[in-house]
Order: C-alpha cells, then structure tokens, then sequence
C-alpha cells in the first residue's frame, strides 16, 4: 500500500481574539488577587490559584495543534497532545471529497472537535474546510488554512470509481 505524503499541516488555535480572551483572563485574575498579593506583602505569584489556571491555559493553547496529513493511502487528522482524538480514514472509506466555506459556530458549535447536526469537525480556526463525505453516509469537516493547496492536489483521484 502506497503511504506517500501528499500534504501536511499544523494548525495552531492562537489567534488575536483568543490571545485578548486569555490576556483579559490573566487581567482579571491577577485585579482579583491584588488584594491578597499586598496583604502577603506580595507573596511570590506562583502561590496564587489564577497564576496556575494562567500558566495552564496559555500552556495548552500554546501546544495545542490540529494535525492534518494527506497521503496516498488516505487522510489523517489529530489534536496534538491529545492522540485520543485521532482519526484515520483510508480513500476506500470514502464517498466525497470537497473543498468549502463553512461556519464554526452556526454549523458545529465552534472550533475544536466538534460535532455538530451535519456530522464531526475538527477545526483550529477560520472557516475553510475539507469536507469528507464517508461511505457510512457520515459526514466528516477538517479545518485548513490552505484551502487552495488542497484543491490542486485533486483528491477525488483517490476515490474508488463508481464504475
């Protein structure tokens, strides 16, 4: 079985909004705890729960990675650090391949692993998609930031012929 890469990316969740979100968390929870910071006569940051659920949060979304790999063989697709998340379909799997603007929040609920009313998503962010229609009639969106690359790679000359 052929197992030559065609196409690989690595997707990353930080954007400019989510960077303002989580630099309006740390703000907020560093005001909160000012108070006790003055009345420890400024006890060391790292004995207070918000620099903890700080470090955390801006630890996870700095590795988290949505992995997408297209090969002859068939698609791959995971969140990086968490390899429970991942998924394998070979080209034999699948019905339909295509390339489309979609919206996050309106069809899945947001971005991540999603599942929404017209199937699963994986998305880091943005609203361009590899949309993978299964045999199974199961209907399977990976998120990309490259739609153009993989449209030139003609992936429906993977699919098995109808013939």
């Amino acid at each position: 079985m052929k197992n030559n890469t065609l196409y690989t990316e690595s997707q990353s969740f930080f954007s400019w909004w989510l960077c303002l979100i989580l630099l309006s968390v740390s703000v907020a929870s560093f005001s909160v705890h000012w108070y006790e910071l003055l009345r420890l006569n400024f006890a060391p940051l790292f004995q207070l729960p918000g620099f903890w659920i700080n470090l955390v949060l801006w630890g996870l979304f700095g590795v988290l990675r949505l992995r997408t790999t297209i090969r002859e063989d068939g698609i791959e697709v995971y969140f990086f650090p968490f390899n429970f998340y991942r998924k394998r379909m070979r080209w034999t799997d699948i019905r339909a391949v295509e390339v489309r603007k979609y919206n996050p929040i309106g069809e899945f609920g947001g971005w991540g692993f999603r599942r929404g009313k017209k199937g699963l998503a994986f998305s880091a962010r943005g609203n361009m998609g590899l949309q993978l229609t299964l045999e199974t009639g199961k209907v399977l969106l990976i998120g990309t930031q490259n739609p153009v690359e993989i449209e030139k790679l003609s992936l429906s000359q993977f699919l098995k012929n109808e013939s």
